[in-house]
């Protein structure tokens, strides 16, 4: 969770340097803003979205363990 979470921050708070997946993540959440404008429709169809790279932090932590 620790993972998903600082990638997260660092693009709420464009800190698009601090890990590989931040740009990604970012330009993601603005495409979803750009199509879906009302923000409970956002919400709902990005939710695939956090849980898919969350699923993927998990076995990247994994790996290095």
């Amino acid at each position: 969770m620790l993972r998903l979470a600082k990638i997260v921050n660092a693009a709420d708070t464009n800190n698009l340097q601090n890990d590989p997946l931040v740009a990604g993540l970012e330009a993601i959440a603005v495409g979803f803003g750009l199509r879906f404008p009302n923000d409970f429709e956002n919400l709902k169809r990005q939710f695939e979205v956090y849980d898919a790279l969350y699923a993927w932090c998990r076995l990247d932590v994994a790996s290095k363990d």
